[in-house]
């Protein structure tokens, strides 16, 4: 299975949001910069599956849910 890349960030509610990253450096800061809803950003990073994506972005933002 190829590996994919993700990022996502910790919105002001409390949810994780995930999203898939097409290798654009704009497109992950782009939606975060000067927005009051976002707290925390993880970078892209690799993981092969949507649900291994998830665990590592609560490993990244510091998430214990």
């Amino acid at each position: 299975m190829k590996t994919k890349m993700w990022w996502g960030y910790l919105h002001e509610n409390g949810t994780l949001q995930l999203k898939p990253w097409w290798g654009d450096h704009e497109d992950y800061t782009t939606d975060c910069d000067n927005n009051p809803f976002v707290l925390r950003v993880a970078p892209p990073f690799e993981a092969n599956t949507r649900e291994e994506a998830m665990e590592i972005l609560k490993t990244k933002i510091g998430e214990r849910t």
